[in-house]
C-alpha cells in the first residue's frame, strides 16, 4: 500500500525497472512536455502582458481562492467519513491529511485514482481497517462521480439556455448531455447487477471487484440517509467551485461583471477536463487551451479566461505542496498488529 513509485522500489532492490514502468514514465514525460509547450503557446497567443495584468488584479484575492479550495477539501473529507461504517473512528484531522496527500499524488502523477486512493488507505491504516478504508473510498468515488455528472449536465443545460448557438453546436451539446445521462444510468445498472467471476483468466480480479461492488451496494442499501448527506456535501463542493470562478472572473474582468451562468459553464468545463486529462500532471496547458477556447463562446475575454486557468493552477500547486508535505512528515511506523484496526487486507474484500 506504500505510495512510493515502482521505479524507486526497483532501484532499491537492484532489479531493472519493468517495461511497463518505463513506458509509463515515458508517456508521463511526453504528456508533461507537450502540455508545457501547449501552455506556452496558449499564454503567448492570449497575451502574456494581459494575463499578468489579470493575475495582478486578483492580488491578495488569491488568499480567498486558496481558502475556498481548503473548504472544498473539508467537504470532500466529510463526505468520505460519511461513507465509512458508523462504527469507524477515524479522526477528521487524519482523514483530512490523508485526503490532501492522496489528491496531491493524483495530481502530480498520471495515475490519478491509482495513486490517490492507495495513498489514503496507507495513511489511515493505523486508524481504519483496510477493508473499511477501501470500501468507503469506493462508495465515496461513486457518489463523487454522480455529483460530477450532475455538475456537467447542469453546465450543459445552462449553456443551452443562455448562450446563442448555431444548430450544430446545440445538437452537439444535446448529444453530450444524453451521453452523460446514459453513462450515469449505465453505472447504476452495473452496480445493481452481479458480475460473472468464473471462466476468465482475470477471475481473481473480477472476484475482488464483485466483492467491492457488494460492499458498495450493501452500504447504499443500509445507509441511504448518509449517502444523500454525502451527495449534498459533494454538491456543496461544486457550488463553492462555481463561486470561486465567479469571484475570480470578477477580479480579472475589471469593469465587466461575469454572470453565474458563465461561472457554471466554466466549472462544468473544468470538471470535464479533469476527468478526461487526469493523466497529464496538473493538466499543464490543457486547462489554459480549452478555457481560452471556450471563452468567446461564453462572451468572456480569452486572456481573462486563460488567467483564470493559471490562477486555479497556482491554487492546485499550493494545496498539492501541502499534501506532499503531509506525506513527507508522516511517521513510518510499523503496520498495526493483527488485533488492531488497519489490518484488513484489501484482497479480502
Amino acid at each position: 500500500m506504500s505510495p512510493r513509485p515502482s521505479a524507486a522500489r526497483s532501484a532499491r532492490s537492484g532489479q531493472p525497472e519493468p517495461v511497463e514502468g518505463r513506458r509509463r514514465r515515458i508517456v508521463t514525460a511526453a504528456c508533461t512536455v507537450g502540455g508545457a509547450a501547449l501552455f506556452a503557446y496558449v499564454v503567448r497567443r492570449a497575451g502574456v502582458g494581459e494575463i499578468i495584468d489579470g493575475i495582478q488584479r486578483v492580488g491578495w484575492g488569491l488568499t480567498a481562492i486558496l481558502a475556498l479550495q481548503g473548504v472544498r477539501f473539508v467537504f470532500r473529507t466529510a463526505c468520505w467519513r460519511l461513507c465509512m461504517p458508523p462504527t469507524a473512528h477515524l479522526p477528521f484531522r487524519r482523514a483530512f491529511g490523508a485526503f490532501l496527500a492522496g489528491d496531491a499524488l493524483g495530481s502530480v502523477t498520471p495515475l490519478g485514482l491509482l495513486a490517490s486512493e492507495p495513498t489514503k488507505v496507507f495513511l489511515t491504516r493505523h486508524h481504519l481497517a483496510t477493508r473499511d478504508s477501501v470500501a468507503s473510498l469506493a462508495v465515496e468515488n461513486v457518489i463523487y462521480a454522480a455529483s460530477v455528472a450532475a455538475m456537467v449536465a447542469t453546465g450543459l443545460v445552462v449553456v443551452l439556455a443562455t448562450v446563442p448557438l448555431s444548430a450544430s453546436w446545440r445538437w452537439g451539446i444535446v448529444v453530450a448531455l444524453a451521453a452523460v445521462v446514459t453513462a450515469a444510468f449505465s453505472v447504476r445498472y452495473l452496480l445493481g447487477r452481479a458480475w460473472n467471476t468464473r471462466g476468465s483468466e482475470h477471475s481473481r480480479r473480477r472476484e475482488w471487484l464483485e466483492r467491492l461492488r457488494l460492499e458498495v451496494v450493501g452500504f447504499s442499501d443500509t445507509h441511504k440517509a448518509r449517502l444523500w448527506r454525502a451527495f449534498g456535501l459533494d454538491a456543496a463542493f461544486h457550488a463553492l467551485a462555481v463561486l470561486e470562478v465567479f469571484v475570480t472572473l470578477r477580479w480579472l474582468l475589471g469593469d465587466e461583471s461575469p454572470t453565474i451562468a458563465q461561472a457554471i459553464a466554466f466549472e462544468a468545463l473544468n470538471r470535464t477536463v479533469i476527468v478526461a486529462f487526469k493523466f497529464v500532471p496538473f493538466r499543464i496547458g490543457v486547462d489554459e487551451a480549452l478555457t481560452g477556447a471556450a471563452a468567446p463562446l461564453l462572451a468572456v475575454d480569452p486572456a481573462a479566461a486563460v488567467a483564470l486557468a493559471v490562477v486555479r493552477k497556482v491554487r492546485n500547486l499550493f494545496w498539492s505542496a501541502v499534501g506532499l508535505l503531509i506525506i513527507a512528515v508522516h511517521p513510518a511506523r510499523a503496520a498495526p498488529g493483527p488485533d488492531r484496526p488497519g489490518t484488513g487486507d484489501a484482497r479480502q474484500l
